[in-house]
């Protein structure tokens, strides 16, 4: 199984970046092919809750969901504001994350500038990184030429897929990660 770093927008995602983690999550976990490192991790602090409701959950700031901010905010509060302490937090378990994970893939539509900073994370320590985007729904923000650049400047290691329809998302996160086995 392929560890892997399924993300795109952060904290002010909205359906279309939850549609595609949930997608991805759920191709990878039915099969075998992968997985997504935060959903294993999470797995282990919900253990009943249903796949599909896991996946959604996952896409939200951990401050929201993950049972040891209360203590790890509790420890930080004299010291730091809320939101360093959760940056802190947010980075301590991202950094696990993305060491575990052996290939990220990514949703372009609602990139961010963290999404840029995370796949040059991928990129510049030699893992591969597959992303998708659809022209109709890229945020007015985001400039895809610089996203077009990176298959340039890492041909082995950068893939962009286009898509028009989420269910052709799956399909091709298997295809190409078929292609490591």
């Amino acid at each position: 199984m392929i560890p892997c770093y399924v993300s795109g927008k952060g904290m002010h995602a909205t359906m279309t970046t939850w549609t595609f983690k949930t997608l991805v999550i759920e191709a990878l976990e039915s099969s075998g092919l992968g997985y997504d490192t935060r959903y294993r991790y999470y797995t282990a602090q919900f253990p009943d809750m249903e796949r599909g409701a896991l996946a959604r959950m996952i896409c939200d700031p951990i401050e929201y969901y993950d049972k040891e901010w209360p203590g790890y905010f509790a420890a930080h509060k004299g010291a730091q504001d809320e939101v360093t302490a959760a940056t802190g937090f947010m980075l301590e378990r991202d950094e696990r994350f993305r060491a575990e994970a052996q290939a990220a893939l990514y949703c372009y539509d609602e990139a961010g500038f963290g999404s840029g900073v995370n796949t040059m994370r991928f990129l510049t320590a030699g893992k591969p990184v597959l992303g998708f985007y659809n022209a109709d729904r890229l945020s007015s923000t985001l400039n895809l030429s610089n996203i077009l650049q990176l298959e340039l400047e890492y041909p082995n290691r950068f893939t962009l897929l286009r898509y028009r329809q989420p269910e052709e998302i799956p399909v091709a996160t298997l295809e190409w990660l078929g292609r490591f086995n």
